[in-house]
């Protein structure tokens, strides 16, 4: 099969890219073998996914640098480090406030603020860069509400990171497409929320958002971009089996995958009436079941659920290692976009300052979502994200819970010890 083969690529690919290291005397062998065995580990975490390929470029994931590239390397290069915490994986920066629909389960509020400068953004782009990142998603609002910027934000960007945007398709047409392209982006995320036109269009108050979604991914994927459409499943629509359905829609226009949400209890899910969002134990179940079947199929499209990575017998959450960095529209750090905590402002301080301040109280992966613990303050907070005084706060206790097994694997190869 066609996974198989592009799995056995990835595996030459890893190969090479230490075998090289080797014979250029840059690591030696008891460190060569130790990154082998810690590669292997990560690997299987990933044994019931299904890799894309998009001309000669091969996606492994939506939230992972596509392969061969030295962004990509570079994620390899942060996987087996033994660096502690651990070195990021990607950042999301948002550069707009605006955004043409109004999304039930948005967890952002505030979407007609003041935008932010763009020589402040694009100082952050490279921090963000020199702080080691080998993936950016330039995300809002909408994006494309910032259409000129956006351009000049991804040829920032491109020289040193894997580039890919999240977009409603509001706002999108093959010109644009074309000259985000040549821009260099590489992967277009794609929102989707339902196979009928009449519910997507509800979901996302906006008459017109689900002919945009379809004609956004068909264009883009006809234009050689990744492709990964992203559905914020609900309890009933995994009961009726409209998911599915959703799934099916997105293979036939073209997407290379699609990621099936998890909606958390953060912005507008607390605030939409008539909307039972959240997943139950069996739901998940339903899905996970689905995941490993579809993906074993012969069927093109990849199902990715990035809270199924974030079990505990996986990557768990990594908000509390400091792998992710969300910078939303008025310039806060959080370690993810949905944990409302701010832990200092891009227009008060350098992003490089921030992200060594919060990443110094960082630990290890944790085996639950830090959400769900502080969601009862955020729901009551007058003020979000959470200041930087109470956030420092939290962070210790948070970053003390159980490390994943995954990450104890890895710190054992190393035979490392934790610091206190």
């Amino acid at each position: 099969m066609k996974s198989a083969f592009l799995k056995a690529r990835l595996t030459a690919f890893l190969l090479g890219h230490h075998l090289r290291a080797l014979l250029a005397r840059r690591v030696p062998p008891a460190t060569l073998v130790r990154s082998l065995q810690k590669q292997l580990v990560v690997s299987s975490l990933f044994r019931d996914a299904k890799y894309s390929q998009v001309g000669d470029k091969v996606f492994i994931d939506p939230f992972a640098p596509y392969f061969p590239s030295p962004y990509c390397t570079k994620l390899f290069n942060h996987n087996t480090d033994g660096a502690y915490p651990p070195k990021p994986n990607f950042a999301q920066l948002s550069i707009t406030t605006l955004c043409p629909c109004q999304c039930v389960h948005c967890h952002v509020k505030n979407t007609q603020g003041p935008e932010l400068p763009a020589d402040l953004l694009l100082r952050t782009i490279g921090e963000i860069a020199e702080a080691d990142f080998p993936l950016i998603f330039f995300v809002g609002g909408e994006p494309m509400s910032r259409f000129a910027d956006l351009l000049e934000f991804i040829t920032a960007a491109r020289r040193y990171m894997d580039t890919r945007i999240f977009t409603s398709g509001v706002g999108v047409n093959p010109s644009r497409l074309q000259r985000l392209k040549q821009a260099g982006l590489e992967g277009v995320c794609v929102s989707l929320d339902h196979h009928e036109e009449r519910i997507h269009n509800a979901k996302r108050n906006h008459p017109a958002a689900f002919r945009a979604a379809c004609e956004t991914i068909r264009a883009a994927s006809a234009m050689g971009f990744y492709v990964s459409v992203v559905c914020c499943t609900t309890r009933p629509m995994v009961a009726s089996g409209d998911t599915f359905k959703v799934v099916d829609l997105a293979e036939s226009l073209g997407a290379h995958s699609i990621q099936l949400n998890e909606i958390r209890p953060v912005g507008r899910a607390l605030e939409s009436a008539g909307y039972d969002f959240y997943l139950t134990d069996g739901e998940k179940q339903t899905l996970i079941d689905y995941y490993r079947r579809s993906n074993r199929s012969r069927r093109s499209i990849a199902i990715v659920m990035p809270w199924f990575n974030e079990e505990p017998d996986k990557f768990g959450c990594t908000a509390t290692a400091g792998q992710q960095a969300y910078i939303d529209a008025q310039g806060n750090l959080q370690p993810c976009p949905l944990l409302k905590v701010g832990f200092g402002n891009i227009r008060e301080r350098s992003f490089r300052d921030i992200w060594e301040a919060f990443r110094s109280q960082c630990r290890h992966p944790i085996r639950e979502c830090v959400v769900h613990r502080v969601a009862d303050e955020l729901r009551q907070s007058a003020v979000l994200p959470l200041p930087v005084k109470r956030a420092y706060e939290l962070w210790p206790e948070m970053c003390r819970l159980e490390a994943t097994e995954v990450f104890n694997r890895l710190r054992s190869i190393d035979g490392a010890e934790e610091r206190g």
